[in-house]
């Protein structure tokens, strides 16, 4: 038998507990037929002080997320979406491969989609991003990690803009205004594409938004995230207004 509300797919979300934003932009692309079970993920605040503590906090890793699966894995979960982006970047493609595989063989029964390697997928589909701007809100050690993945992953990236938002809670708090003055601060002739890594980040409106204007992709993470999902559920429903990922692949 399947869910009654979800008769196509569970997605299992594992979100931080600061994180305010990813449930509302999954939400807002999760076509009918179709649940999200939500998991909060402990998460302890990074210093924000300096560029060294923030990296010293970083270099830890992922932490509680194999405990935070154990949460959400009775919900039976067709697939289980990690939530949270900056860790998925570290160490490169084999890095994010290696997590995938640790959170997969944790949860047992269903496989884990990590937003790193979710990006790579959707940029591939949108076909000729090999030039790329990112907007973060992190401190520079975040950024330059986000670029070390994408660089790794074969992408040629020609800026960064690093937000430098406070705290993470404070990430959700960012201004839609400031959002459009950075994709227009990060837009130039060099580049194929603007992305925004960061998931409490409120992009995906804005982004859509843009696309029409700046005339290339301009990718929210966790529409490319939940696009993986979906995709790799077999569920193929194209949306208008969400984006030229959704609207198009």
């Amino acid at each position: 038998m399947t869910d009654t509300i979800g008769f196509r797919a569970v997605i299992g979300a594992l979100v931080p507990y600061t994180n305010t934003t990813v449930e509302a932009e999954f939400a807002a692309i999760t076509p009918p037929g179709v649940v999200n079970a939500t998991a909060r993920i402990k998460n302890y605040p990074r210093p924000t002080h300096d560029d060294a503590a923030y990296a010293k906090f970083m270099a830890q890793g992922p932490q509680h997320l194999e405990e935070t699966i154990d949460t959400v894995v009775p919900a039976e979960p067709d697939l289980i979406v990690l939530g949270h982006s900056i860790d998925s970047f570290a160490g490169g493609v084999k890095g994010a491969t290696a997590l995938t595989k640790k959170l997969s063989d944790h949860a047992k029964r269903c496989p884990v989609l990590v937003p790193s390697l979710a990006l790579s997928d959707a940029l591939a589909a949108l076909g000729g991003c090999k030039h790329l701007a990112v907007l973060t809100p992190y401190l520079k050690p975040g950024g330059d990690q986000a670029a070390a993945y994408l660089k790794d992953a074969g992408f040629d990236v020609k800026r960064v803009k690093n937000l430098a938002c406070p705290t993470a809670v404070a990430i959700a708090r960012v201004p839609e205004q400031t959002l459009r003055d950075s994709i227009k601060e990060l837009d130039g002739g060099d580049v194929d594409a603007i992305i925004q890594v960061g998931t409490n980040l409120p992009f995906q409106a804005v982004a859509a938004e843009a696309e029409p204007f700046v005339k290339k992709p301009v990718l929210s993470i966790n529409t490319a995230t939940y696009w993986r999902a979906l995709r790799s559920l077999g569920i193929h429903d194209r949306m208008i207004g969400k984006g030229w990922l959704l609207e198009r692949h």
